[in-house]
């Protein structure tokens, strides 16, 4: 019989109505999830689950401070007790985020690590919740490859899919999909399919992650979205170590000369490191991101979601204080985290 680690992070899956038509996260989610689990037909329903404490974390309300918080959780437990696997019980709003981050800090994991999320409260009739609860439940107990994962059935045609936490995308506006680059249908979980998933993403291709014991993620990276009439002159950017700025689809930002409202006013006025993405440097690329490419202090990052590339830089500066020493740290494929 396996044993699973229950970490109750919050957000929709881990709430409940209170009478009202407000939803709140409520400290019986953990044991509504498991007796859910156990009145379902899997052949996994005795499984042993042990609870941590709720967090109590809308995911709209996540902050770096609070992903500290979850990290400290899950230490103190995995520290000093063993598992099969453990399960995130954590909100859709900034799940992309969350995953990303942890499928690095967890990258070398010995166990398989899933989060797991709803679209709605357990109790409503269209919730998914239940379904990506036993989903992880049953790929862990399956023998899944280690690594850091996402169930989750999508709305739309009704697929459970597996996402490697490391290229999950954020779930667009008006849609209650998420998606990844190398998903996995595992609507029918089979053995055959999670050995797929272990040649696909093979344990010994992962890099782990050093940190310190005390190791505490830091609060030093913007990120900017571009959007029409930007005015670099209206950002307060003096406390950040670095800058993540997005790209248009095509890979471009406004560097119309030095006015306010393009990215190489920003440069010039912003002591920090500031990053484009995603965004290629040579081949085939418009004038807009040929000025950009030949600003020196704009470092160009492709390959990644942009929530992993964020989440990336934010441990980068939070462990080192040497450019050269952040840059191989940006430069290190450490989870499959680059898939072009």
């Amino acid at each position: 019989m396996k044993r699973i680690l229950l970490l109750l992070v919050g957000g929709t899956v881990c709430s409940s109505d209170s009478g009202n038509g407000v939803f709140s996260v409520s400290d019986k989610a953990g044991a509504a999830l498991i007796e859910n689990f156990r009145k379902s037909d899997s052949p996994f329903s005795e499984t042993e689950f042990v609870l941590t404490e709720n967090l109590f974390i809308l995911s709209e309300n996540m902050t770096v401070d609070r992903w500290n918080d979850i990290y400290r959780v899950y230490k103190k437990y995995t520290d000093s007790d063993r598992f099969d696997g453990v399960i995130f019980a954590h909100g859709t709003d900034t799940l992309g985020y969350s995953a990303s981050l942890f499928s690095l800090l967890l990258s070398k994991a010995d166990i398989p690590v899933f989060f797991v999320s709803s679209n709605a409260v357990l109790t409503d009739s269209r919730a998914n919740g239940n379904d990506n609860f036993k989903a992880a439940v049953e790929c862990i107990c399956m023998g899944i490859e280690p690594n850091v994962y996402v169930c989750y059935k999508n709305i739309s045609n009704g697929k459970m899919m597996l996402h490697l936490a490391s290229r999950l995308k954020q779930c667009e506006n008006y849609s209650e999909d998420f998606k990844s680059v190398g998903e996995t249908d595992i609507s029918a979980i089979s053995p055959s399919v999670l050995e797929e998933i272990a040649k696909k993403f093979p344990r010994d291709k992962k890099i782990p992650i050093l940190l310190p014991e005390n190791f505490a993620l830091k609060g030093s990276v913007a990120m900017i979205t571009p959007y029409v009439g930007i005015d670099y002159s209206a950002f307060e950017l003096s406390r950040y170590r670095a800058v993540l700025h997005l790209s248009y689809h095509s890979g471009t930002a406004c560097a119309d000369g030095k006015k306010s409202g393009s990215l190489l006013f920003l440069a010039d006025h912003f002591d920090g490191d500031i990053y484009f993405s995603p965004a290629k440097r040579c081949g085939g690329i418009y004038e807009s991101a040929h000025r950009i490419a030949n600003e020196n202090k704009i470092g160009f990052l492709y390959g990644s979601t942009n929530e992993l590339i964020y989440s990336k830089l934010v441990i980068a500066y939070s462990l080192f204080d040497r450019k050269e020493d952040i840059d191989n740290f940006l430069n290190t494929e450490f989870n499959f985290e680059k898939f072009c």
